[in-house]
């Protein structure tokens, strides 16, 4: 294990030379302080790179935790380019560490077999976000074509407005690996405010029955549940989980609105089928997410907490299918009864209590 490490970090090391010198002209530039920006955030980023080494040793206990490499690394072109346009919408990247990895890997804290992820370290307390090695370009022509597959199968079901099937593809098409990159960033750094959100709540992960009903609270879920393909037929915990994931998505999508003019760019990957159909969904998401993640939102300003971007591509794939295996369209109303939403908080609660024993032995 000792070799494996030093082989690692050695392959690493050697690599970093060239890795953290990102040439000013390798990214697209619009104005003086553009410019002035990435002087100035270069020599950050640099020095988040050269860290890449005591990561990899912090991280990787076993051999068999680092997964056999299926995706090209990243490029310093990409990650630059998308670290710099998440920044510009809002993302404060400055305020977290970014790392670039070369492999993916599983630990029992952390999976990272996604094409990124956000963790906060046990030791340091530090808030991390991962891009790991994913193929950007092929990830862009499958999602756009399973987007523009879902909105035609849609719109000849009567259930899509043409006119927001031609907005969709207006959308789409500003996508590249620059763009794709900062979205995979501005969606972890969602996670970020999220989990610091739940620390002023003095919400722990275990605490479920609570994270739930917050979302309850503010609406999100009986949005989500609009949303969602068949989201009553999910288990409790499977709901929490589209709820977290969903608000991130609402979260990096207002940063593309805000300083888009109102362009999407990417659609709420989980959520998708249901604002496809209505777009005023879209919208009420937004604003809800707003008010729950306000005081992060506006401050810069946290127990330990991991998360990750899964395949959006699968993501894609199994709502669409939930959405063609139930039939299932845009609700007029919520159908999750008060007896369903007290099922889901007992089944909550028993795991609350099983994780919670678990600590205490």
């Amino acid at each position: 294990m000792d070799k494996l490490k030093a082989d690692m970090v050695s392959e690493i090391n050697s690599s970093l030379e060239d890795e953290s010198d990102i040439k000013m002209d390798e990214v697209e530039f619009e104005s003086l302080n553009d410019i002035m920006w990435f002087e100035r955030e270069n020599r950050k980023f640099q020095n988040v790179i050269k860290a890449k080494a005591a990561l990899v040793l912090e991280l990787i206990q076993d051999s068999s935790q680092v997964l056999e490499s299926k995706h090209p690394a990243r490029t310093k072109h990409e990650v630059s380019g998308g670290v710099k346009k998440a920044i510009q919408r809002g993302a404060r990247l400055n305020e977290v560490e970014v790392f670039n990895l070369y492999f993916r890997f599983i630990t029992p804290l952390i999976n990272a077999d996604g094409p990124a992820c956000m963790y906060r370290s046990l030791s340091s307390s530090k808030e991390r976000i991962l891009l790991l090695p994913d193929d950007t370009r092929v990830r862009i022509e499958k999602e756009v074509e399973h987007y523009k597959r879902e909105a035609l199968s849609l719109v000849f079901s009567g259930l899509m407005n043409p006119d927001e099937q031609s907005s969709l593809l207006d959308n789409l098409n500003m996508i590249n690996v620059h763009e794709r990159c900062a979205q995979s960033l501005q969606h972890e750094y969602g996670h970020v405010l999220n989990i610091r959100e739940f620390d002023s709540l003095n919400y722990s992960p275990y605490m479920l029955e609570e994270i739930y009903l917050w979302f309850l609270h503010y609406g999100y879920l009986h949005c989500v549940e609009k949303r969602y393909p068949y989201f009553v037929g999910l288990t409790a915990i499977e709901k929490i989980h589209i709820l977290k994931e969903s608000l991130v998505e609402d979260y990096r999508i207002s940063l593309n609105m805000g300083y888009e003019r109102g362009k999407f760019i990417l659609p709420n990957v989980f959520c998708f089928s249901g604002d496809f159909q209505d777009p005023s969904l879209l919208s009420e998401g937004v604003d809800i997410m707003k008010r729950m993640l306000n005081n992060q939102i506006v401050s810069s300003d946290q127990k330990p907490a991991s998360f990750q971007e899964e395949d959006t591509l699968e993501i894609i794939r199994k709502v669409s299918n939930r959405r063609k295996k139930y039939n299932w369209s845009v609700p007029d109303k919520t159908s999750l009864t008060d007896e369903q939403i007290n099922d889901d908080l007992k089944s909550l609660r028993a795991l609350s209590e099983a994780a919670a024993s678990k600590i205490r032995l």
